[in-house]
């Protein structure tokens, strides 16, 4: 937080996925103590217990730990007009500070969510330009801007420099349509199922590698059980992947927690902080036993690493900004550092602007960024975090193995068997013919 205060971060927007106040003391601390605007977060979702009531003292609690203000966080896109009016209102009227609205549109309802907001105070909305705006974006600013001209809330801002601003970025994004993604638009089930765009596609990549498909209903029919057992978290990053992974086992296997993932197991000790509402005590024995749950913050069990850390990256940081970069990208850190040291740092290599009619195609359909897989009769689920620039025909690929952070080297397989003394020979005499792969001619 120091350092990101020293290189011009200002206001620090400070949120749990479990809304546990505690897991931000520290942080709001930090800001506080580096003389920048502390944001205090809710993180925006509805259940039996995330009521209008909860949300204020969760705001009352930030208050008191010397938040500066107070921002609704929506990012799976759940809030409606009418409940965002009624929870924005009960904010200000509890709470001497600024509001924050911050809505993902990927129910197509967020420009309505934010009139209501500003009709019932919000001091701020989040929008994004009109080129990187909508779907799983936010409201395009443009259209905020347009929306609330002429009247009581009119921003003052000139439309036509900003269409500017987003002209420009439209074609910067052109640049860089290789990185699109399919899952950006409006999908309104979130409405219905609760479950993130981004959650969605990754069920669905899951489950088209079990073959599995067709039971993508199921699987969206059981997270919300899933989470009711786990006491009703947040769908958000990491609880969403928790609580759809288990989803996703609970429905392959033919039996409710017959297989139960590590990450679950955690979550039910504590070790990501307190659940908003009561967990099924049956399922908290059967997966940690008589283990202990941790009643603290979960951080405050952690030992200092800092020193540890300088010390493994060595020469190879310049700066306590470089320490940081490693302390938080121990893979794909370490990488860029040594390819900086080496002089070999490039950046991805970018495909052709399309010249064609239409839009560009996005990246490859449905390819996982997210797998589970057994080894042993244990269970893990593995992210694709990040993949390195191609040298040497091979490429790096960083991976969280349950939240552990790896590294592994792949070579292509048609350039490996290519390259491979043992690959394709070539037809050399006549009546021989060669073969597009390996076999036995039967």
């Amino acid at each position: 937080v120091a350092k990101a205060a020293v290189n011009g971060i200002d206001v620090f927007r400070i949120f749990d996925a479990m809304n546990d106040v505690r897991n931000l003391r520290v942080s709001i601390e930090a800001v506080k103590a580096a003389g920048k605007h502390a944001q205090g977060t809710i993180c925006y979702t509805t259940s039996p217990v995330h009521t209008i009531e909860a949300f204020v003292a969760q705001g009352k609690a930030m208050a008191d730990m010397g938040v500066d203000s107070i921002a609704i966080k929506d990012m799976a896109g759940l809030l409606t007009p009418y409940a965002t009016g009624d929870l924005v209102k009960a904010l200000k009227d509890a709470l001497p500070l600024d509001v924050v609205v911050h809505s993902h549109d990927t129910a197509g309802v967020a420009s309505m969510c934010q009139l209501k907001a500003v009709e019932n105070g919000a001091d701020r909305i989040d929008t994004a330009i009109s080129s990187m705006a909508w779907g799983t974006s936010h409201p395009g600013t443009e259209s905020m801007v347009a929306a609330l001209r002429g009247t009581p809330y009119d921003t003052g801002l000139d439309l036509e420099l900003i269409q500017e601003i987003g002209m420009y970025f439209h074609a910067v994004r052109k640049k860089y349509h290789q990185f699109e993604s399919e899952f950006t638009g409006v999908d309104t089930r979130v409405q219905v199922n609760q479950v993130p765009g981004g959650m969605i596609s990754n069920l669905a990549n899951q489950l088209k590698e079990q073959g599995a498909l067709n039971r993508m209903g199921e699987v969206l029919e059981e997270i919300p059980r899933v989470r009711a057992d786990l006491g009703f978290p947040p769908l958000v990053t990491p609880t969403s992947q928790i609580v759809g992974t288990q989803a996703f086992f609970n429905v392959l296997a033919g039996e409710r927690y017959k297989t139960i993932t590590n990450e679950v197991k955690l979550y039910l000790q504590g070790r990501y902080g307190k659940a908003p509402g009561e967990v099924n005590e049956q399922l908290r024995r059967q997966a940690i036993g008589s283990e202990e749950v941790i009643d603290v913050r979960p951080a405050d069990l952690i030992k200092p690493e800092l020193n540890k850390l300088r010390s493994e990256i060595g020469n190879l940081a310049r700066s306590e900004e470089d320490v940081l970069t490693y302390a938080m990208f121990p893979d794909i850190g370490r990488k860029f550092l040594e390819e900086r040291e080496a002089g070999t740092l490039k950046p991805e290599e970018l495909l052709p602007i399309p010249t064609g009619k239409g839009v560009a195609a996005a990246g490859a359909e449905g390819t996982p960024t997210e797998f589970v897989i057994d080894v042993h009769g244990e269970t893990y689920r593995v992210d694709i975090t990040g993949v390195g620039v191609k040298s040497d025909n091979k490429r790096h690929f960083y991976l969280s193995i349950d939240g552990m952070p790896e590294e592994v080297v792949f070579e292509p397989l048609n350039e490996y068997v290519a390259g491979s003394a043992s690959g394709r020979k070539h037809a050399s005499e006549p009546g021989h013919v060669s073969t597009t792969m390996p076999g036995n001619i039967v």
